[in-house]
């Protein structure tokens, strides 16, 4: 689950279209950062917990980017959106260069995490940059972020592995001071998943350790311009077998169609 999740969008070296103002992080750094994305909920889910309060999804689908309203259809029927009064609880798993602008949860994992007891299984959020939120992005700078993903879903990172564990736990200890120390080994970057011209897809198998205890996340990745904004989508689920990955690559790619056509 994201704590440090995108400094940048891309690794150009400088979008002053996009509005960033200052350099690119390189290719490796990014993507180890990506892959910090499944640890929080995957493991320690618990430490951001509301004790005391009944969660109840909202079924709204308009979301604020920038200056416009974007609809976001769930991406599968079995998940709702968390709301405006719970999803200020996943807040945190977004780094401070994005914003959360939705998280959608089963709604029994939803129960469960805001009383601290669960993890969660299958969930999916939509963050956007905030350097780029209000920025126009053309089908010709999307194209050179699409592109820079797929190299970067390429790139070799162990370099940057300890570092982005150490940041990783520095970050949990912040929320909680009780926050096992997590460890994470390399991930199978499995490439694009899809291309589309204003949607592309990338995916990624990643094991976690903390508590003792072991899982393989899966997650698929997926960059979306929608009315000339740039913003990413995340479905995650716990791999067990291949079976695991091909629903969230299935899940993505119809999320993603569904959002775009929801858009025109």
């Amino acid at each position: 689950m994201p704590i440090d999740l995108c400094a940048n969008i891309v690794v150009l070296n400088d979008i002053k279209s996009l509005g960033f103002g200052e350099k690119m992080q390189s290719s490796s750094k990014f993507v180890w950062k990506l892959c910090s994305v499944f640890v929080l909920f995957a493991l320690t889910c618990g430490s951001i917990s509301s004790k005391g309060q009944s969660a109840g999804p909202s079924n709204s689908q308009t979301f604020r980017v920038g200056l416009k309203s974007i609809v976001i259809p769930p991406p599968s029927a079995e998940r709702s959106e968390t709301g405006s009064d719970y999803r200020v609880l996943f807040e945190i798993l977004a780094p401070n260069t994005n914003r959360l602008v939705a998280a959608f949860l089963l709604p029994e994992e939803l129960k469960a995490t805001v009383s601290g007891t669960s993890s969660l299984s299958r969930y999916s959020l939509v963050q956007v940059p905030r350097r780029a939120e209000f920025a126009n992005v053309t089908p010709d700078v999307y194209k050179q972020i699409a592109d820079s993903m797929a190299g970067q879903f390429g790139a070799t990172f162990d370099g940057t592995l300890k570092d982005q564990m150490d940041e990783l736990n520095r970050r949990l200890k912040s929320v909680n001071s009780d926050a096992p120390t997590v460890t994470m080994d390399k991930p199978l970057m499995l490439g694009k998943l899809f291309s589309k011209p204003d949607a592309c897809s990338f995916g990624m198998i990643m094991p976690i350790s903390a508590n003792g205890k072991t899982k393989k996340m899966a997650a698929a990745i997926s960059i979306l311009r929608i009315q000339e904004r740039v913003v990413f989508f995340y479905t995650y689920t716990e791999y067990t077998n291949e079976d695991s990955f091909k629903w969230a690559r299935t899940t993505a790619e119809q999320w993603a169609d569904a959002v775009l056509k929801a858009n025109l």
